[in-house]
């Protein structure tokens, strides 16, 4: 059954926009495999992306506003309704999960790299925006932007996110918790009752604005280019694979190249995407891959990937425009890692030294650790430049080469 080409159904939501409903395509095992589509809409600004990796439980009950862009190997559990709204963005390896109640995503919330929400959350739904008129240059974003954040394997369950809020990388807010417009939940922090929300949140900051303005300028034009691309030829949106390109911060499609050799392989059951120049060769990653693994130099890129010595599953590589990520060889990355480039002070380079080990669910972000070095399970690494035969044990939060508090749950 192949119904990938419909268009999503309109339905009212007793408001002035209309959301669009899925047709999906693919029947895998107890679940549905939603193929890449794109919103059949009048104009390009308003169509969608689903990575043709995505899984999708009874997508009958997912419904996605135009301009949303959901990235390879994203989850989305559908027992009970799952909405999503325009300008959201769900990236590689993130689970919505609305097994026991109905989840709802907001306007303009990013929900970053192996990030988790589940049943009962609203976030990004509620709450005020920030004043516009205090908007400058270098402050606050533009005008008529009100996102929300959910960093790196951070988890909501349960909970209210108030529109202009962020959750930080390994951060997680329980049931009954909202969490006002305005604030942000430190990297780490488990926040479970009321009473903890304004003693342990921080106050956004412009910085915070202008980082969340750019994710959604950078997701929204994956919405257009992906689609784009999946509609000139829709094995573009599987396996070994060009980036879109088209982009004010990616004007060019590039392909991988593994052990010097360009490759396209849309069979091939990891999403490797642009320009990632392995040095290992196809064959041999076959072996060392686990499933369910991104390497997507769409946005930053080049990406220089050493040999692998293992990779466990749901592994994401990503990178900020206008950055790169470098590792050496004999790297082993543990289940549900995170590597992310972003601005450095060594050439924008984010680097992992030869024969370092990253922990299941550790955050790599911003930073250059030297060989034979290792990152224990869940800790997080950012923005910081450590030598070789560092060791961070478990569940540490490491911020600007300070050892700060250790991750809570």
């Amino acid at each position: 059954m192949d119904l990938s080409k419909k268009a999503f159904k309109a339905r009212d939501l007793g408001s002035a926009r209309r959301w669009r409903r899925i047709a999906a395509a693919g029947l895998v095992t107890s679940c549905f495999s939603l193929g890449s589509y794109v919103a059949l809409a009048a104009t390009a600004s308003d169509t969608s992306y689903v990575d043709g990796s995505a899984i999708i439980t009874k997508p009958e009950n997912l419904t996605i506003m135009p301009r949303v862009y959901v990235g390879p190997f994203a989850k989305l559990i559908a027992v009970k309704r799952i909405i999503i709204g325009d300008s959201t963005n769900v990236q590689d390896n993130v689970t919505i999960d609305a097994t026991d109640e109905a989840v709802e995503i907001g306007e303009m919330v990013i929900l970053a790299h192996g990030a988790t929400v589940k049943n009962g959350t609203r976030f990004g739904t509620e709450g005020r925006c920030p004043d516009q008129a205090a908007d400058a240059p270098g402050g606050h974003g533009p005008p008529n932007m009100c996102p929300s954040f959910l960093g790196f394997n951070a988890e909501v369950e349960g909970a209210i996110i108030e529109k202009d809020t962020m959750v930080m990388h390994l951060a997680r807010v329980g049931p009954g918790v909202r969490i006002p417009s305005g604030r942000k939940v430190p990297s780490g922090f488990n926040i479970t009752s009321q009473d903890q929300v304004m003693a342990r949140t921080l106050p956004l900051v412009a910085g915070d604005h202008d980082f969340m303005a750019g994710v959604i300028h950078v997701n929204s034009a994956f919405a257009d280019t992906y689609a784009k691309m999946h509609s000139e030829d829709a094995t573009h949106s599987k396996g070994i694979n060009y980036d879109p390109g088209n982009a004010d911060f990616n004007p060019f499609r590039e392909l991988p190249t593994l052990n010097g050799v360009r490759t396209r392989d849309p069979n091939f059951r990891n999403r490797i995407i642009g320009d990632v120049r392995m040095a290992d060769t196809k064959e041999v990653l076959e072996r060392v891959m686990g499933n369910h693994d991104a390497i997507r130099a769409d946005e930053g890129d080049p990406f220089e990937v050493g040999t692998i010595a293992k990779m466990g599953d749901e592994v994401t590589f990503h990178a900020l425009e206008h950055t790169h990520v470098r590792t050496g060889n004999g790297v082993v990355y543990g289940h549900r890692v995170v590597v992310h480039g972003g601005p450095t002070p060594w050439n924008n380079v984010t680097e992992i030294g030869d024969g370092t080990v990253l922990g299941n669910g550790a955050v790599f972000f911003r930073s250059r650790l030297g060989k034979n070095s290792y990152v224990g399970p869940r800790a997080l690494l950012q923005q910081s430049d450590h030598p070789a035969g560092t060791v961070i044990p478990d569940l540490w939060v490491v911020v600007d080469n300070k050892w700060i508090y250790r991750v809570e749950w």
